[in-house]
């Protein structure tokens, strides 16, 4: 097997899903490795099962590092829709509600036919899957990660009988998850004091916490909001998660601008007139779904 096929078939799949992320806006960082020969062939080796009754999953690995943790179920959603999700191998932790560990959020997705046949597996296609596996973490906890891997998993002997020491650094992660939702309560208390001063452009950039490449807004739309409390209410009671979820579901593909979110909002929750007559549209023809036909139910005689 040919290492530049791997590489080649990694950047494709790190491109579609940085591309499918960013369309969205959300704040991230993406990294990719694929198995070396050597590598490949040490861990064949090392178990007999692989080709009888199990697969090498992890040919092709690809960690998405998220600034926020409320967006780590979205992220799953946007790329189970592009790649097939192998619920039964995923890895994913549950924790009781008063326990704090390290939680893995591991998913293997199956390659499309072309890119499997791009990988060209030949003599290894027995044991080794069309598969990649992914994680998602948070920049918190990636760095935790990082430091309990290679000074703990991987040198289990030096903390056996230290399990003192083993709770105090389970600790260090449960502070950093703690500051992980204190950060987002903090955003959200801040989008509140700018909705209240009326400060709109600070209010979405602070509440919807995604990268946009242009954070104004035009005056023609400050001025609806100014005019229109009632209005601007709405736009702060939306749901960030799941309007984030309706613009990949909608495929959303406009410059990622402030003001296009707010257009969008507007088509998918909203609805005002005001803002309608200001959207371009092209995008309120793209983003429109189509009213479904409803059927007509028999009306009762009330005569």
């Amino acid at each position: 097997m040919k290492s530049i096929k791997i590489e080649t078939v990694m950047k494709e799949i790190s491109e579609i899903i940085t591309s499918r992320l960013s369309d969205v806006g959300l704040m991230f960082r993406i990294f990719s490795r694929a198995k070396s020969q050597p590598s490949i062939e040490k861990k064949l080796s090392s178990n007999d099962d692989y080709g009888t009754t199990k697969k090498l999953q992890d040919l092709i690995g690809v960690r998405v590092v998220l600034y926020f943790n409320d967006d780590i179920e979205t992220v799953r959603e946007i790329i189970s829709a592009e790649f097939s999700e192998r619920q039964s191998d995923a890895s994913i932790d549950i924790f009781r509600d008063d326990e704090f560990k390290a939680t893995r959020f591991n998913i293997v997705y199956e390659l499309n036919d072309e890119l499997t046949s791009q990988l060209n597996l030949g003599e290894y296609g027995l044991k080794i899957d069309n598969t990649f596996e992914l994680q998602i973490r948070t920049i918190f906890s990636e760095g935790w990660h990082e430091v309990e891997h290679d000074l703990r998993y991987k040198c289990k002997d030096d903390w056996t009988g230290f399990d003192n020491q083993s709770r105090r650094l389970n600790g260090v992660y449960a502070t950093l998850e703690t500051s992980e939702w204190t950060m987002i309560k903090i955003f959200d208390e801040l989008a509140y004091s700018h909705y209240k001063n009326k400060e709109w452009s600070a209010m979405f950039r602070q509440k919807f916490r995604l990268r946009f490449t242009d954070d104004s807004l035009s005056d023609e739309l400050v001025s609806i909001l100014e005019a229109d409390n009632g209005l601007a209410k709405a736009f702060y009671r939306l749901d960030r998660t799941r309007l984030i979820r309706e613009m990949n579901k909608r495929g959303f593909f406009f410059p990622m601008k402030l003001q296009n979110l707010i257009y969008f909002a507007n088509i998918a929750k909203i609805r005002d007139e005001r803002i309608s007559k200001l959207t371009p549209p092209s995008m309120i023809e793209a983003m429109t779904e189509p009213t479904p036909i409803e059927s007509v139910s028999a009306v009762p005689d009330t005569g």
